[in-house]
């Protein structure tokens, strides 16, 4: 069987109630198990651009280098797999993109997107991220945030200035401290972890968490898991009825079945060691 044969997904992003236009953008090819999601940022609709481009860029390197990606192998450098070093590469040629158009086009100055991509490969779950869109999995009914918000609270909260309760009322969840495209130079970090038959991966923009909390979102998984496109269509419903304030995006991945590839990847990294 193909890899989308073994993997269910579902994609959907929403304007919300009150934006004009929808910054956000949303993509998988099923072929290769890659989800990416992407949140934009900038006036005169230069945020849809952003994130556009991101999501094009990402989607076009990943698909362009896979035939002849080195598949389970480990770098030696940073101890990630050739996988999860793709997906960096591909978020740097994304912000590099981003950031000459910026540079260039007087309507863009300024834009940036947030992003969160997700590979599905050899039983194992390659992440990249910049910014403060998030990845949960849920396993066994318990919901993990995997991704760290690359914001303003979270490195409060990380150097001992403000317990979490009170950066949560104090300061401003939106204000993302990482972004593509917006300063010369861009961090991408990245997270390897395993997946498991029943596993759900939720990628998701902030138009999600700022709207659901994390109990909400995990029963609202746990009621649907078999209709993930329901699930994805009450997630979006449910921050719109808490008031839609931000475009809303939810990508659902739930593995159907075991994609191994020979000798897991763990094994070849105990190699190293």
């Amino acid at each position: 069987m193909a890899l989308k044969d073994k993997v269910a997904t579902a994609l959907l992003s929403d304007p919300g109630r009150v934006r004009g236009n929808n910054e956000d953008a949303v993509a998988e090819d099923e072929e290769i198990g890659l989800l990416v999601l992407a949140d934009g940022m900038g006036g005169y609709n230069a945020g849809e651009i952003a994130s556009g481009i991101a999501v094009t860029t990402v989607l076009d390197v990943v698909k362009r280098s896979w035939p002849s990606l080195r598949r389970g192998e480990v770098d030696a450098h940073s101890g990630y797999s050739s996988e999860a070093m793709l997906l960096k590469s591909a978020l740097e040629n994304a912000h590099a993109t981003i950031h000459q158009v910026a540079q260039t086009q007087p309507q863009c100055a300024g834009m940036g997107t947030t992003i969160v991509v997700a590979l599905l490969h050899d039983d194992r779950l390659a992440i990249a991220y910049v910014g403060d869109s998030r990845l949960y999995r849920l396993r066994n009914g318990t919901l993990e945030q995997l991704t760290r918000d690359h914001s303003l609270l979270e490195e409060l909260v990380a150097r001992g200035h403000y317990s979490r309760e009170d950066a949560t009322r104090l300061v401003r969840k939106n204000i993302v401290t990482r972004a593509l495209g917006v300063e010369n130079e861009v961090q991408v970090d990245l997270i390897e972890d395993t997946i498991e038959v029943g596993d759900l991966v939720l990628l998701c923009s902030d138009g999600l968490t700022d709207m659901v909390g994390d109990d909400t979102i995990r029963l609202t998984l746990e009621r649907y898991t078999a209709n993930l496109e329901t699930a994805a269509r009450r997630l979006v419903e449910l921050a719109n009825d808490a008031g839609g304030r931000d475009n809303i995006s939810v990508v659902l991945a739930r593995a159907d079945a075991s994609f191994a590839r020979g000798r897991r990847w763990y094994e070849r990294l105990m190699e190293w060691f």
